[in-house]
């Protein structure tokens, strides 16, 4: 019997998150309890730019999907849509519980500007390369989501300093196995599996680029913990 496309997928994404679980010189400060109030302010501007675009591209999808007349993956994404509106203000708030010193003049990452970079890209692709994106990105949250807030909370910070995170694990939980449920039922051989997994495989190498990006941040400049900070407050 012929592997379905969703299973070929979700291998691969557990493959390559056993090896950056690993290999990951992100989680490796986090588990050291290194991941300093400015890296992590990084972090979160990033996701709450990543997620504001997202949304955006989710709505061009489903045009594109509509373009070239395929109405159910349309329609598809029109639904993701809404259910991603609001997650960029969680990223936000939590950015503004962090210390004044370490939210100054914080940018984006650059690897996240190339992931939503990606994103376009894959919807100009087919349609259904950014949908193997988006199943990417909920999978990846469910799988490691609650190991990475067990790590952030190693730094110093709780789940309510990462709201951005452990609500996008509340709400992927599902929504990841869904996506999987669509590849199925919207892919028809067109475009083939072999272009498919190549979607995977560019968000995995942005996404290790990011990881990249905000560990090396401290590597330049001193490093004070969450609980460095929250001593040297007034009482």
């Amino acid at each position: 019997m012929t592997e379905n496309l969703s299973s070929l997928v979700k291998s691969m994404i557990d493959s390559w998150a056993t090896r950056l679980r690993a290999e990951s010189p992100l989680t490796a400060a986090a588990e050291r309890g290194e991941l300093s109030p400015r890296a992590l302010a990084l972090y979160l501007e990033s996701l709450r730019y990543v997620f504001t675009h997202s949304q955006a591209n989710i709505r061009a999808a489903a045009v594109r999907a509509d373009a070239l007349q395929l109405t159910e993956l349309a329609d598809y994404f029109r639904a993701k849509s809404s259910e991603e509106q609001g997650h960029e203000q969680w990223a936000q708030n939590d950015l503004k519980q962090l210390p004044s010193d370490a939210v100054r003049d914080i940018e984006p990452a650059n690897a996240s500007l190339a992931l939503v970079a990606l994103q376009e890209v894959l919807i100009d692709q087919h349609p259904l390369c950014f949908l193997a994106y988006t199943v990417w990105a909920e999978y990846l949250t469910a799988s490691l989501g609650a190991e990475w807030l067990s790590l952030l909370a190693n730094c110093g910070y709780d789940r309510s300093a990462v709201s951005a995170v452990a609500k996008h694990l509340e709400a992927d939980a599902d929504h990841a196995f869904e996506g999987f449920d669509a590849l199925d039922r919207l892919w028809s051989g067109a475009p083939g599996a072999a272009d498919i997994l190549a979607s995977v495989e560019h968000a995995e190498r942005g996404f290790e680029a990011f990881c990249t990006e905000i560990s090396e941040l401290d590597r330049y400049a001193p490093i004070h913990t969450a609980g460095d900070v929250r001593s040297s407050l007034p009482t």
